[in-house]
C-alpha cells in the first residue's frame, strides 16, 4: 500500500493527459471533439451514443465553460502555469456532479476513467494549495475529525442496526460483512441498510457489521479532492478487512460500491465486494430467496450514476423486479448507462444547490412521465436528492427496501 508521504495528487497525478513534456507514457490531451457533453461527434467506437444531453452543469448553465472538455483545458492551463486558480475557475470545477457520463464517450481516455477525473485532480490541486472550498469545509472537517463526511462521532454511529440483533465484527473474525455506509444513520440511507440486514437474515447468511467502528469508504474524499484523506481511509478500511478475515462485503449504497471497487484497482483485496442488489440477484438464482406474495405495483427504476456507470451494475436490479410477482417495470427514456444524474454527487448539493435541485427535478419529471406510481433507486445520494425536492412528483424508495417488503 502507498506511503502517505508519497501520494501522487493534483494535476501532477494526471499529467500524462495534460500535454506534459518529457514523459515516457505521455498521452494525448483533450482533442476538443465535444462528445463528452453531447455536442460533438460520438466516439467512433460507440454503437449507441445515447441521448444528446450528457453533462448536467452544461445543460443547466448552457455555457461552454461548464463542459468536461473546458474543465480539462482549464486544468491543463493551470498545470502549465498559464492561468491562476481563481474564484471563477472554482465555480466551474465544483459544478461537476461526477456523474461519470463523460467517460462513456471520451475517445481519448482509455484507462477506465473520463474527463471528470481531470476535474477531480483539479480539485486535489485546489485543496493542496488553498484548502477545501467553504461549501465543502464541513465535509472535510468531518472526515479529518471523525472519518465521517457528516461529522457523526463514533458514539452517534451504528444506530441504524438497533433492535436487529446483528453481530459486530470487533475483534472477531468472519467471512461476510455488511457495509452500511455513512448515510445509514440518516434518513436517506437508514431504510436500505436495515432492509439489507433483514434480507441477509432471511437468507440465513452468517454476517457481521462494523457498527460504530465503520469508517467512510472515502467517496467524498475521492470526488471532492481530499486525496490524502481518501488514501488514509482506503488503507484503514483494507486493514480492517484483512484483520477480520473478511472474504465478502455486501454494501447497502451504490456509491460505496463504486469506491470499494476503486480500491481493487490498486490492491489485491483478498475479498469481493457486492452491492445488495447483486447479492439479492445471487440469492434468487441459487433458490435461497423466493417471492410468493404478489406486489401489484407499476414502478420505474433510476440507475444511480455510481452503481451504474461507476460499477457496471445494470441487469441485477431489473432481474430482481422481474422475479417479484405483480411488479410492472416501465423504463425511463434515459436509462442504464445513459441514465440522467440526480444531481447528488460530487459535492454539488453543497457547492451549487441550484444545479443539484434542477438535475433532480429534471430526472423526477422523466420518472413521472412513465406513469409509474413509484421510483426505485439504489443509492443514498439519489435518495437524498429526490427526498429534498420541495414538491416531488413521485414517491421514491430504495430497491432493497422494496425487496424486503415483498418477501
Amino acid at each position: 500500500m502507498k506511503n502517505q508521504d508519497k501520494i501522487s495528487l493534483g494535476l501532477e497525478r494526471v499529467k500524462k493527459w495534460l500535454y506534459a513534456k518529457g514523459l515516457d507514457e505521455r498521452s494525448s490531451g483533450c482533442v476538443l471533439c465535444g462528445s463528452c457533453y453531447g455536442h460533438g461527434p460520438a466516439n467512433p467506437m460507440e454503437d449507441a451514443p445515447g441521448p444528446k444531453e450528457k453533462c448536467p452543469p452544461y445543460e443547466f448553465y448552457r455555457f461552454q465553460r461548464h463542459t468536461p472538455k473546458s474543465r480539462w483545458l482549464m486544468a491543463q492551463r493551470v498545470f502549465h502555469g498559464l492561468d491562476p486558480i481563481t474564484p471563477e475557475l472554482k465555480e466551474v470545477i465544483y459544478a461537476c456532479t461526477t456523474c461519470l457520463q463523460c467517460q462513456e464517450l471520451c475517445g481519448v481516455r482509455d484507462d477506465g476513467y473520463g474527463p471528470w477525473e481531470i476535474t477531480v485532480a483539479m480539485r486535489e490541486e485546489i485543496t493542496a494549495k488553498e484548502g477545501p472550498i467553504d461549501a465543502h469545509r464541513p465535509i472535510y472537517d468531518g472526515l479529518q475529525q471523525h472519518d465521517h463526511p457528516f461529522a457523526l462521532a463514533k458514539s452517534q454511529r451504528g444506530g441504524w442496526a438497533q433492535g436487529l440483533g446483528l453481530k459486530q465484527l470487533g475483534g472477531l473474525r468472519a467471512s461476510t460483512l455488511l457495509f452500511a455506509g455513512c448515510s445509514a444513520d440518516r434518513t436517506s440511507g437508514r431504510g436500505s441498510a436495515r432492509a439489507l440486514a433483514g434480507i441477509m437474515q432471511k437468507a440465513g447468511e452468517d454476517f457481521v457489521i462494523l457498527g460504530d467502528e465503520e469508517k467512510c469508504c472515502g467517496l467524498y474524499a475521492f470526488d471532492l479532492g481530499f486525496r490524502r484523506d481518501y488514501e488514509r481511509l482506503r488503507v484503514a478500511n483494507l486493514a480492517t478487512m484483512s484483520a477480520g478475515g473478511i472474504k465478502k462485503i455486501v454494501v447497502a449504497c451504490g456509491s460505496c460500491l463504486r469506491i470499494w471497487r476503486e480500491y481493487a484497482k490498486l490492491d489485491d483485496l483478498g475479498f469481493q465486494a457486492f452491492h445488495g442488489v447483486e447479492y439479492v440477484d445471487q440469492l434468487i438464482n441459487a433458490g435461497r430467496l423466493k417471492f410468493t406474495k404478489p406486489t401489484n405495483r407499476r414502478v420505474t427504476y433510476h440507475d444511480s450514476c455510481h452503481l451504474g456507470r461507476g460499477a457496471g451494475v445494470y441487469d441485477a436490479p431489473r432481474r430482481i423486479l422481474g422475479a417479484i410477482p405483480g411488479v410492472e417495470l416501465v423504463e425511463m427514456a434515459r436509462n442504464r448507462r445513459w441514465a440522467w444524474c440526480c444531481g447528488g454527487g460530487g459535492g454539488v448539493p453543497e457547492a451549487d444547490p441550484a444545479l443539484a435541485e434542477w438535475s433532480a427535478c429534471d430526472r423526477m419529471a422523466e420518472a413521472k412521465a412513465t406513469d409509474a406510481e413509484l421510483m426505485l433507486t439504489t443509492s443514498a445520494l439519489c435518495q437524498r436528492s429526490f427526498m429534498e425536492l420541495k414538491q416531488p412528483a413521485l414517491a421514491v424508495q430504495d430497491l432493497l427496501e422494496f425487496v424486503h417488503q415483498a418477501l
